[in-house]
This record gives structure tokens, sequence and C-alpha cells, in this order.
């Protein structure tokens, strides 16, 4: 793999799997876009979560 590709990898696949987990438990609202949507949105939050607390950590 690339370097771009594998620090991507590295930086996404936490968050990733955190919003899957939570959107399987916590998501039922009988629509797959709504629960997409959700997915997403958490994916997103946790990401930029992570983003914000590594760099935090390289200082």
């Amino acid at each position: 793999m690339t370097s771009g590709i594998r620090r991507l990898m590295e930086r996404e696949f936490v968050p990733f799997v955190l919003a899957l987990l939570i959107a399987q438990i916590w998501f039922k609202w009988g629509s797959f876009s709504l629960e997409l949507v959700g997915f997403l949105a958490v994916w997103f939050v946790l990401g930029l979560l992570a983003n914000i607390l590594l760099g935090a950590l390289k200082r």
C-alpha cells in the first residue's frame, strides 16, 4: 500500500469499527437510509475526535 492509503487506514480503522458497532447496537430506526446517515455521522465525529487526540499527542 502507498503511505497515504496506509495512514488513512491507520487513522480511520478504529473510528470506523466503533461507529459500526454503535450503529449495529443502538440504531434501530427501521430505515436503512436513516441508519446509514446515523452511522456516517458517528463515524465522522469519532474520526474528528481521533484526529484531534492524535494531533494533541504528537505535540
